[in-house]
């Protein structure tokens, strides 16, 4: 039949040909002429052998052909005239051609043919047996064809004859092929179970899908229904349609929530020192030449975000290159060879057949080598996949609103599976901790290795000084940090530095830091479902059988919420303390307390008395395994049948029992690992603002949503954290500056200055170091922070001048105003016209000045000083009450001088003053509406000077307390000088009022007021050596000599009497301070007493004489000429006024004398 449909079609055919006339045939064998010739002239150009090279030899044939086409190239051409060739041969003129040439060209192509024949010879004689075998099998194909055209002409009148018994076979030729097209239907739907199951189990789900879909679409048609014999077939495909669907978002939420293994590579579990999240790249890590060809946007035609290099980034700009076409095309008619290309091999490629779409997922689009890449190795495609799948089942929007409802559960079992992988660690480290301990014998008495520990360690005890650690970095010894601390920067209050345990703060560290980047996995896979579901939605042919609208499929806001939710409860665990009175809804069990403070209890429905969800399977299995045995066994006895045998049924009870109780809603909260304290909440921002900077890269409206999460920081920052903390900073100041040893000089310190520190000053600023550095790590209400330590500053200030005014206070009667009177030192100190001639003196005594500059200063202070005692006497009542009083004093000087040095440190350069981030956009304080950023924490790194960071105004008045620690200083400093010279006045005057100097033998040693005053002046400088530094001990006692040697010939006019003994032993008295001195200072100049000896020395002469000495040279005033005269006449100071004779009665002439000389001299001088 199919012969006989053939030769009729090729009868029309001839017949058409044969009506078209003659025109048509010649005009087609034109064409074909032209055609032949064009494709001779190419064949012609492309022979070697005819080409013009220029290289040809003489003789040769090719050489002959080159000069042909040289000088007869009118010859080659095709319209050649043969007939113009020999007329112009013929003609003798000019235009003719030239006939010896053209013979000779001749004669040279003949002798170059018969040449090339003699040559090629034999292959011409081979040649010819081929060309007759060639015109044979010509001469056969001819009568082939002859005899195929008799055979067609016989068909033709064959065919044209009518017969009724081919309509007939026509008829069921048709319904055997439709027969054969439903047996081949059935086959096919027969395989459908195996190849199903084949695909599901190869995790080729989009193909099982598109197999499903295909299936159920042919054993539903109309002509399928009426066989009965697939009607078990057609249930087990709708039933596969069920549970394909649930397999799909199974799979989906393996990969969403990081169940899987081939999802452990988007999370990492904390490592110490982290201080930020990993950005996870793509699955060619080691292959970096795609990785930065151009920069990667998580960008789609739906929501694009800011650049990211990360593997989502990279996922998402792949897909939005990607055209927005189906991967399979259910409504194919060639879907069983596009089927049967997918299945016919499982070492095939995990993709399409050649028949799908081009613009499938690449993933799965290209063949894979001989050994195929399980589909689920890259996640976010195989989520893809999944998606693609359930649109193609048509659930997509039915999937994914299952997903959105077990997001809550999913995202609470995701927490409770990291609760318990931290937990053993944390467990694990703690045996490793003992074991450590009980191994180090010999370091029985140092503190624990935390190595653990991220950042800086806190290393316990590395002064010496209670309460205060030191920042040590992990890379380095701690005993080799020890010995080389120098930089006051590192100290840290250990009281508040480990507010929180050490563990606990490992413990935080590392759940917080883990969790929060399975979160980020999380969140990356659920954008990826909503930007994967939000294209396909966007198809022009989808259509979603639940009536979702095609952008409303997956709304990441609301699925958002409940993570969101999950870490802010979270946060609040671990920052609220219900015994501190904070939140008490955080535990939802009611507690014995609650109950016994309310005398008549009414439950709280709100909270369940318990849950089986909360209790430890593992001692829940041990204890009532022996009960569920028997119970097992009674069951099977009385009822088989009811027991399934399950060994797990009372876990998976208690499963079923806690995950319905979370799902009812009741406000559950998670097992914490550590006791909640509002101090965590600095270990918490790092992680925090880490976690919501990638939030906000993640999430399309990401950056609202970190605003909106780090909102319940920013509340409890100010409400709870900020009063608990100013609190405790109190309690800690209080304890500090109260304790008896607070203004004690510790040794310890000398490894922080060169002198030591009393150790309030040292524990303070180890508490504003740590403010400074919590300062670092808490990005809001930073203002509050410095104004807590600037108050901590005032405070400390305030003690320490009340520790100046105790140390100097004196006790000179019974009256109260007695009784707070201070030391004449402290009053003179105060006096502004002696500020600035002390201050002139440490300036000079600072520099290189010259000793005549030195002692013109000190004179001037002496004036000074006598002024201000006028005719009074210094008392040992005005006197500071002991030496110890005056090192102390020295100590808190050399205390406050290095606080303030250390505070001007902290505060820097002006560019330190304002924290700001690296594009100066930080807000200072608390988050803002308008601030584009959020807040950003930068940890003191290892080595990294701290600075404490001040607006404006807080910087003013930071300044102003600097100012206040600098003049407090220079107040005690002045007050030690100012003490020192007055025990001098005071001992003098008390060696000159009160000292015998009319002796009857020569005295061996000083007056015993000089001894004593020796024995204050070495007791000072010892005290004041081992507390002030070299040039402030310098300052006090610089001229001391002169102002010894002023007093000396000033306040001679109160020695009672005098002979030449007392005169000696006055000598005696200058000797002794002169070498006490000498020990003392450096100043030889004013050391040698060479003034007062010369004075004294007036005494050993006559009157007479002694006024010839003053008329010759003046070199002392009246009033110290008028003491000495009176000493050698014998007259008594305390009977001066009373009218007393003196023992020389020339006493009033040799006085009117020493009158003229005094005005003779001041005539001259005039």
């Amino acid at each position: 039949m199919a012969a006989v449909a053939a030769f009729q079609s090729f009868g029309r055919r001839r017949g058409m040909s044969n009506d078209d006339g003659p025109d048509e045939y010649e005009e087609q064998r034109r064409k074909e002429k032209e055609e032949l010739r064009a494709r001779q002239m190419r064949i012609k150009e492309k022979v070697p052998g005819r080409r013009a090279t220029g290289k040809a030899k003489a003789g040769d044939i090719d050489a002959v052909l080159d000069e042909i086409k040289d000088e007869w190239a009118v010859v080659t051409n095709p319209d050649f005239n043969p007939v113009d060739l020999a007329l112009q041969l013929l003609d003798d003129s000019s235009l003719g051609k030239d006939m010896e040439s053209f013979r000779r060209t001749k004669d040279m192509l003949s002798r170059a043919m018969k040449g090339s024949v003699d040559k090629h010879y034999q292959a011409f004689n081979a040649a010819l047996p081929h060309h007759s075998s060639l015109l044979n099998h010509l001469d056969a194909t001819q009568s082939q064809i002859k005899d195929a055209r008799n055979a067609l002409q016989e068909a033709k009148e064959t065919l044209g004859s009518k017969r009724a018994d081919l309509v007939q076979l026509w008829s069921r030729n048709q319904t055997v092929e439709e027969m054969m097209r439903i047996l081949d239907q059935i086959e096919h739907l027969r395989s459908v179970p195996d190849a199903l199951e084949s695909l599901i189990l190869e995790k080729r789900l989009l193909q099982a899908a598109a197999l499903l879909v295909r299936s159920l679409k042919l054993i539903n048609k109309p002509d399928m229904l009426e066989i009965g014999a697939i009607s078990d077939l057609r249930s087990y495909l709708v039933g596969q349609e069920t549970t394909l669907r649930d397999i799909l978002v199974d799979e989906l939420h393996s990969h969403l929530y990081l169940k899987s293994f081939w999802c452990e590579s988007r999370w990492t579990v904390y490592n110490p020192n982290q201080q930020n999240f990993v950005a996870q790249t793509s699955l060619e890590e080691g292959d970096g030449s795609n990785s930065t060809d151009r920069p990667l946007s998580m960008s789609s035609p739906v929501s694009p975000t800011a650049p990211r290099a990360t593997r989502v980034a990279k996922f998402l700009d792949d897909l939005a290159l990607r055209p927005n076409d189906p991967p399979f095309n259910v409504n194919d008619s060639n879907y069983r060879h596009s089927l049967s290309a997918g299945l016919t091999a499982s070492t095939s490629a995990y993709g399409f057949s050649s028949s799908a779409s081009t613009n499938a997922l690449s993933t799965f689009a290209s063949a894979s080598n001989s050994q195929p890449r399980n589909p689920e190795a890259d996640s976010f495609a195989y989520i893809e996949m999944l998606l693609e799948s359930l649109a193609a089942l048509g659930k997509l929007g039915t999937g994914l609103d299952i997903v959105a409802q077990k997001l809550p559960g999913e995202v609470y079992s995701l927490i409770e599976n990291t609760i318990e992988e931290v937990s053993e660690r944390a467990e694990y480290g703690r045996r490793g901790s003992m074991i450590g301990m009980m191994d180090s014998g010999s370091a029985a008495g140092r503190p624990i290795d935390l190595s653990m520990l991220a950042g800086p360690v806190i290393t316990s005890n590395a002064l010496g000084i209670a309460g205060v650690a030191v920042s040590v970095a992990l890379q380095g010894s701690t005993i080799n940090a020890r010995r080389t601390i120098t930089d006051a920067t590192n100290l840290r209050l250990i009281a508040l530095e480990s507010s929180t345990k050490v563990i606990d703060q490992d413990i935080l560290k590392d759940f917080f830091w883990t969790l929060y980047s399975k979160l980020i996995a999380v969140s990356e896979g659920l954008r990826v479902v909503y930007e994967v579901a939000n294209r396909i939605g966007s198809r022009r042919d989808y259509k979603d059988p639940s009536g979702t609208k095609p952008g409303a499929l997956f709304p990441l806001e609301d699925v958002w919420a409940p993570i969101q939710a999950e870490v802010r409860t979270l946060l609040s665990d671990y920052i609220t303390d219900e015994e501190q009175g904070a939140i008490s809804g955080r535990n939802p069990i009611s507690s014995i307390n609650e109950v016994l403070r309310e005398g008549r209890f009414i439950r709280d429905k709100g909270k369940p008395i318990f849950r089986f969800a909360d209790t430890d399977a593992k001692f829940a299995t041990k204890a009532l395994r022996q009960h569920e045995e028997e119970l097992t066994r009674i069951l099977k006895d009385t009822v088989p049948g009811l027991v399934q045998g399950s060994e797990n049924a009372l876990q998976a009870t208690l499963a079923a029992v806690g995950t319905d109780d979370r799902l009812m809603g009741t406000g559950q909260h998670h097992r914490v690992l550590v006791h909640p304290n509002a101090f965590h909440v600095s270990v918490l921002f790092q992680p925090t603002l880490a976690f919501l900077d990638r939030i906000s890269d993640v999430l399309p409206a990401g950056l609202e949503t970190a605003r909106a999460s780090s909102a319940v920081l920013d509340e409890f920052v100010l409400k709870v954290y900020l009063p608990q903390l100013e609190d405790k900073v109190s309690a800690l100041f209080h304890q500090t500056v109260t304790s008896p040893d607070a203004f004690e000089p510790d040794s310890a310190s000398l490894l922080l200055s060169p002198k030591p520190l009393v150790k309030a000053s040292v524990q303070l600023m180890a508490l504003i170091n740590s403010l400074c550095v919590m300062l670092r790590t808490t990005p809001f209400h930073r203002e509050n922070y410095s104004r807590l330590i600037l108050t901590v500053i005032g405070k400390f200030y305030q003690r320490c001048s009340d520790r100046f005014y105790d140390l100097v206070a004196v006790k000179g009667g019974s009256s109260p105003e007695d009784d707070s009177r201070i030391a004449l030192a402290a009053q003179w100190a105060q006096k502004p016209e002696l500020g600035p001639c002390l201050s002139e003196l440490l300036k000079l005594l600072s520099g290189d000045t010259s000793a005549a500059t030195k002692q013109q200063v000190c004179r001037q202070e002496t004036h000074l000083e006598n002024s201000l005692l006028g005719e009074g006497a210094v008392g040992k009542h005005d006197l500071i009450p002991s030496i110890r009083n005056v090192s102390a004093l020295a100590s808190l000087y050399h205390s406050v001088t290095w606080f303030a040095a250390q505070l001007e440190v902290l505060k820097g350069t002006d560019d330190a003053t304002s924290l700001t981030s690296a594009l100066r956009l930080e807000p200072f304080s608390a988050l803002s509406p308008t601030s584009p950023y959020l807040p950003i924490v930068t940890p003191v790194q290892p080595g990294e000077q701290l600075r404490l960071p001040l607006s404006s105004a807080m910087a003013l008045r930071f300044q102003a307390l600097h100012m206040t620690y600098v003049q407090l200083a220079e107040l005690v400093l002045y007050t030690i000088r100012i003490d020192v010279r007055c025990r001098v006045i005071h001992h003098l005057d008390l060696a000159l009022r009160h000292g015998i100097y009319r002796i009857e033998r020569e005295a061996a040693e000083p007056d015993p007021h000089i001894i004593d005053l020796n024995t204050e002046i070495g007791n000072s400088d010892a005290s004041l050596t081992s507390s002030l530094p070299e040039v402030q001990r310098k300052f006090v006692f610089e001229g001391m000599g002169h102002l010894m040697q002023h007093l000396l010939i000033s306040n001679a006019r109160f020695v009672q009497s005098a002979n030449s003994l007392g005169i000696k032993k006055m000598m005696r008295n200058m000797l002794a301070l002169q070498q006490n001195i000498k020990t003392i200072t450096e100043d030889s100049n004013s050391t040698d007493f060479e003034r007062a000896k010369r004075y004294y020395s007036l005494f050993l002469l006559s009157p007479p004489d002694m006024l010839d000495t003053v008329r010759q040279k003046q070199e002392f005033t009246f009033d110290e000429y008028k003491a000495i005269l009176d000493l050698q006449c014998g007259v008594q100071p305390n009977l001066k006024n009373n009218g007393a004779q003196a023992a020389d009665r020339n006493y009033n002439m040799y006085l009117i004398e020493l009158h003229g000389l005094e005005l003779e001299n001041s005539a001259d001088g005039s």
